[in-house]
């Protein structure tokens, strides 16, 4: 597996896993409902925050609290009537949840004053916002059971810039009463307050701004969501939302018996238009629920609460802005894990943890539905028979992630999960100013990604004057990254054991930039794409992967195409442009024929680089169509959507709309006579999927063209069933996944004594499927017809692979080195096993074992515990079923010993060659006079020939590299050999 294949799935798997399943437990409930006469607020959240509870059932309602204060206007102190005042949770949940689902609202009276009651007792955030005034906002205000918290003032002033739009419907009527929410685009784990107004009765709606970076999001309960990322710098700048009608499903949480589960968690997948797929809920003491605002589609259903969940999704065909009643979610029995947290080393209970559990290999998670309570204990609930890994995240605790838990057939108890509080680290940034503060592990890999992890959470910004406050830092060796908005950066090792650490200082340095715009072919300007600059020099760095967001060096483009991007580093860059589609082709004469490839740009040190013009392609692409069904006739209130094809950025080809940070267009529907129509389209090739409004038929057209007029026809989702065995007998448990068209491949886990499984609305085409278990692994194909279809799957045993690592160096063997296996099956089980420390792993003669290999070819890749992601060998094979094969000696670059250091030069391979691609400006490589185009013969007198190429270029990358560690390089200059020394220095 390639580096950053398995660091993608490393860091998804685990950070993202938790953050959606945090997002998807968040309740949805309906949005509080303002009451301008009263100033109150009517809402429904879930009940948070530390109280005592039993671990034996769900926790007693909080007393609520109430809050209240006055909006003014700094320029004369008079009250501000009208203004919004928004509550939002400020906890560690909010860190991947929906915000703005949990804000209660209110709005001021004539005196600007304001009180919002019934609110339940937690951390908030509050804001408050009025038209043509910057907002005021309290970012942490602790709200106790039963307090009624008064004098919480805010003052707005003038000023600012002004961001307005208009929010419409997907037939082009605005949306009245939508509610826009803001909030800085920031790391912050607990969020930053939300900043809210309301569409008028024409959808038009403003609000005023300071600079910065945001994001926005349009709501309203009767269509689905939408969100875009944008900053402000100086001028207005106007951001429009189109809203999907949304649907709503009524219906009751039950037992295989007819008995309504109370207190079930129900989510919803899945569906189309942007941010319509899912939702979530509590069912009420009568197991009912409402979902509301959902995309229309295929909805997917699931429940879980104390000893049920469902076993399989319950499918509900939603229409377009429909509303389906009488829906019945079905649970089976299912597990409880319980136990307590405490503080490290002791007994002592940590309250208000949040918890849960999530399998890689199945794809399952399951959460507990409180906090700790005071003695700390905990119960996660709705749990199915997997293995799990932990997660635990606390306000006053380092982050734990990755402890394992098996549910086998019964309820796990007396489990005890220990988290630490960490250290605190202050200091100031010199000269003072407000910077982001944030520190970057100097080791970290596959082996240790877990704690390396807990650094991602502990974050702050310092104050005017510069001084700064780190909480709950692990300990470990790390790179303290101060950045200041302006550009200015600087950084400090960092060395934490168990004591406080005061008095760090960072020196802030000016750092380079560049500035210019975006341009299309025909000179319009490019708004809001994402223009991204990379050091040339590290490009190919091995080891050290970068989570600070201190290390982000890229922009936004304004309105007017223009950009800029600080905090550079002096050298070479590498500059792209890219949209929700990949990067954008360059258009200009001069990169014609490198269109896909980065613009390098020299900097000199500090060098504010002003006037760069980027012209790109334009996007002025257009497809038409109409979509008909099996009868001919047209189709109305059809989603279709156009997706780049993959060959032609070489990347994955991703859905008009289907981006993270919402600023692509959203799929389109289909008029009464079936036709539509893509406009601003980049020049590609592309694939048009068309699918009913409730998700019933699919058609899709392949490498469609620009100016192209097609016909999409739909035709019924099919069925597939099937049996897996192994040597003619029936596999009673097996995990089984299938790719194809319109599937994504996740895996899904069958229980059966007859070995038989089904899976539904599946697209007619090719069918690609794997089944594996603990005894085997098979794969077949199948065409899907409209209709039902049969592929039975044979297991075959599986293969073995022995082998033996040594340094390409001095032959000597290396211990504690990580063995993956990518061909075949790297299976989330495979995954977890090497998280949690069970995978394969090189002893201490080097050797090495891996099991269930699926046949067929792959290969492995050797990769160290601690020193990063870097691959220090790859080696390729082919099995048979049963085979025991030995790869014999396998040399590898040994992993560094210390710190992640440099050289200062990046290489270039090609062939067997292998030259200087750049030297970095004051490195060690140029201080030794190394030049570019120079060739590389030998590393420490071994001829490049001998280690390879490969493995020569991987062993002098930057991250392979240790700090103080020396080279000698035998270099070829025009066929003069020069001998030169050089020492890593921190990169």
């Amino acid at each position: 597996m390639r580096r950053n294949q398995l660091v993608g799935v490393v860091i998804l798997a685990v950070l993202l896993v938790i953050g959606v399943v945090w997002r998807l437990t968040r309740t949805d409930e309906p949005e509080p409902e303002l009451l301008p006469e009263t100033g109150s607020a009517q809402h429904g959240i879930a009940t948070s925050g530390p109280a005592t509870k039993r671990a034996s059932g769900p926790r007693a309602p909080a007393v609520p609290a109430s809050i209240a204060g006055r909006v003014t206007r700094k320029s004369d102190g008079a009250g501000v009537e009208g203004a919004i005042v928004a509550l939002g949770r400020a906890e560690f949940d909010t860190m991947f949840g929906e915000k703005d689902s949990d804000a209660l609202t209110t709005t001021t009276d004539a005196q600007g004053a304001w009180k919002i009651e019934k609110v339940p007792p937690a951390r908030y955030s509050v804001a408050a916002t009025a038209k043509a005034l910057v907002p005021a906002s309290v970012e942490k205000l602790v709200l106790a059971e039963g307090e009624h918290r008064t004098g919480v003032d805010l003052v707005l002033e003038s000023g600012g810039s002004r961001v307005s739009g208009t929010v419409s419907d997907v037939g082009g009527g605005p949306v009245p009463g939508a509610r826009i929410t803001i909030e800085k685009d920031t790391d912050s784990p607990f969020g930053t307050a939300q900043l809210m107004t309301l569409a008028g009765p024409d959808g038009t709606y403003e609000m005023t701004l300071a600079d910065g970076e945001y994001q926005a999001e349009a709501t309203h309960e009767d269509y689905t969501r939408a969100r875009r990322g944008f900053e402000i710098t100086g001028s207005p700048i106007t951001i429009d939302f189109t809203l999907a009608p949304g649907g709503t499903i009524r219906g009751v949480v039950v037992t295989r018996e007819g008995k309504p589960l109370a207190g079930a968690m129900v989510l919803a997948s899945g569906g189309r238009g942007r941010g319509g797929g899912g939702g979530t809920t509590q069912s009420d003491d009568k197991g009912e629920f409402v979902l509301r605002s959902l995309g229309s589609g295929a909805i997917s259903l699931t429940a879980a609460g104390r000893g049920f969940a469902s076993e399989a999704p319950t499918i509900v065909e939603l229409g377009i802005g429909e509303q389906i009643d009488g829906v019945r979610v079905i649970v089976d029995p299912a597990f409880t894990i319980s136990g307590n947290v405490y503080e490290t080393g002791t007994k002592k209970g940590i309250p208000g943890v949040r918890l849960g559990v999530f399998s890689i290999a199945n794809a399952s998670f399951a959460i507990a539905p409180d906090p700790t309570d005071v003695d700390g204990a905990f119960e996660i609930v709705g749990v199915k028979p997997a293995s799990y890994m932990m997660f635990a995240l606390g306000e006053t605790t380092m982050p734990e992630i990755g402890k394992p838990v098996e549910v086998v057939d019964k309820d796990v108890t007396g489990v005890v999960l220990e988290m630490g509080v960490g250290v605190t680290v202050s200091g100031r940034v010199e000269p003072g100013a407000v910077a982001t503060i944030t520190i970057e592990p100097t080791q970290m890999g596959i082996g240790n990604i877990f704690e390396a992890i807990k650094s991602l959470l502990v974050r702050a910004e310092s104050d005017a004057t510069g001084a700064f406050t780190l909480k709950h830092v692990p300990s470990g060796t790390f790179t303290l990254r101060a950045k200041v908005r302006d550009g200015r950066a600087g950084s400090v090792p960092l060395i934490v054991e168990k004591q406080d650490k005061s008095d760090v200082v960072v020196k802030l340095e000016p750092r380079a930039s560049i500035a210019g715009k975006v341009l299309d072919a025909n000179g319009a300007p490019v708004p809001f794409v994402l223009v991204e600059v990379s050091d040339k020099s590290e490009e190919g760095s091995q080891g050290n992967f970068r989570m600070s967001p201190n290390d982000d060096r890229g922009t936004r483009t304004a309105a007017d195409g223009a950009f800029k991007v600080v905090g550079l580093e002096d050298g070479v860059m590498s500059i792209s442009v890219s949209d929700s589609q990949g990067p954008i082709p360059w258009a200009s004469a001069a990169n014609k024929d490198k269109a896909k490839e980065p613009i390098e740009i020299t900097l000199a040190k500090a060098e504010q680089k002003t006037g760069v013009r980027l012209t790109v392609e334009a996007r002025d692409g257009v497809i038409r169509g109409v979509v008909v069904g099996p009868d001919k006739k047209p189709v109305a209130d059809a989603w279709v959507t156009a997706h780049v094809e993959a060959s032609v950025t070489g990347m994955v080809g991703y859905e008009l709309g289907d981006d993270m940070r919402g600023e692509g267009k959203p799929p389109t529907l289909t008029g009464a006579d079936g036709a539509f129509t893509f406009e601003k389209l980049r020049h590609a090739d592309y694939r048009i999927v068309a699918e009913t409004a409730k998700g019933t038929s699919r058609g899709e057209l392949k490498n469609v063209k620009l100016g192209s007029r097609v016909t999409v026809v739909l035709a019924s989702l099919g069925t597939l069933r099937g049996k897996v065995t192994l040597d003619g007998a029936p596999s009673p448990s097996f995990t089984i996944s299938c790719s194809g068209p319109g599937n994504f491949d996740m895996p899904r886990q069958f229980t059966s004594k007859e070995g038989t499984y089904e899976l539904d609305r599946i697209p007619p085409g090719s069918l690609k499927c794997a089944a594996s278990s603990d005894a085997g692994r098979g794969e077949a194909e199948v065409e899907v017809p409209a209709g039902p279809a049969t592929l039975d799957i044979k297991l075959s045993p599986w293969a073995t692979i022995t082998g033996t690592v040594v340094s390409v160096l001095d032959g000597k063997p290396i211990e504690g080195l990580k063995i993956i296996a990518s061909g075949g099956d790297f299976s989330g089980t495979a995954l977890t096993d090497t998280l949690t420390g069970k995978g394969p792993t090189s002893d201490v003669n080097g050797r090495f074992t891996i099991t269930k290999v699926g046949a067929g070819k792959g290969s492995i890749a050797v990769m160290p515990k601690e020193a990063g992601f870097v691959e220090l060998a790859h080696r390729e094979y082919e099995v048979t079923a049963g085979q025991r094969l030995d790869l014999g000696t396998i040399k590898v670059v040994p992993p560094r010993t210390g710190d992640a250091g440099t050289l200062g030069l990046s290489t270039n391979l090609e062939g067997e060659v292998l030259t200087i691609a750049t030297v970095k400006p004051g490195g060690p490589a140029e201080a030794a006079g190394v030049l570019v185009g120079d060739k590389l013969a030998a590393i420490n007198g071994v001829p490049v020939a001998t280690l390879t190429p490969k493995l020569a270029q991987t062993l002098l990358s930057s991250g392979s590299v240790t700090i103080g560690q020396r080279y000698q390089l035998t270099l070829d200059r025009a066929g003069t050999p020069v001998e030169v020394v050089l020492v890593g220095v921190r990169w």
